[in-house]
């Protein structure tokens, strides 16, 4: 709730949005007695998405420290062998943020930057965040329509370097 008011985005809006893709319980990080906390629970999922993911987030999974409920439930996840994605948040990454990514990735996690596919063109802030969600769901294994595929996108090359550079691709 507080990454998502520092980033304007009010409690209530946040709650209405995650009812409406179908959530019925939306649990804080400290509630370590809530369900979701139990590998039981987390047997029934086939994957865990952390989104954003600081890197102390994604160091705790990575180093097996479950201290609150997003890393209880992310090792409980990689214990069960499901599929745990996190999408950091930092940047720039130095030397110990891409260690602990990379520790992370040895521990089974897949690390999913935030990074933009210019051959979609993308042409507003909702076709970014589509694509990197897009990504997401494509690493879950989840059929989506969020962002056009490479076949449908080679001529964006020339184009692209058109509007960025004023010449044509040759």
């Amino acid at each position: 709730m507080k990454v998502a008011e520092s980033e304007c985005v009010s409690e209530d809006f946040l709650l209405s949005k995650l009812r409406e893709l179908g959530a019925d319980s939306v649990y804080l990080e400290d509630e370590l007695d809530s369900a979701l906390s139990s590998s039981s629970y987390v047997a029934l999922v086939n994957w865990v998405a952390v989104v954003p993911a600081s890197i102390k987030t994604i160091a705790s999974i990575a180093y097996g420290f479950s201290g609150n409920l997003v890393t209880r439930v992310a090792l409980n996840a990689l214990r069960l062998g499901k599929k745990v994605i996190v999408v950091p948040r930092e940047s720039p990454l130095g030397e110990v943020e891409l260690r602990v990514l990379y520790r992370a990735a040895r521990a089974g996690v897949y690390v999913v930057p935030a990074t933009v596919g210019f051959y979609t063109k993308p042409k507003t802030l909702t076709d970014v965040v589509d694509f990197i969600v897009g990504k997401v769901l494509d690493v879950a294994g989840v059929e989506h329509q969020l962002y056009p595929r490479w076949p449908t996108t080679r001529r964006v090359g020339e184009d692209m370097c058109s509007k960025l550079y004023g010449v044509s691709k040759r």
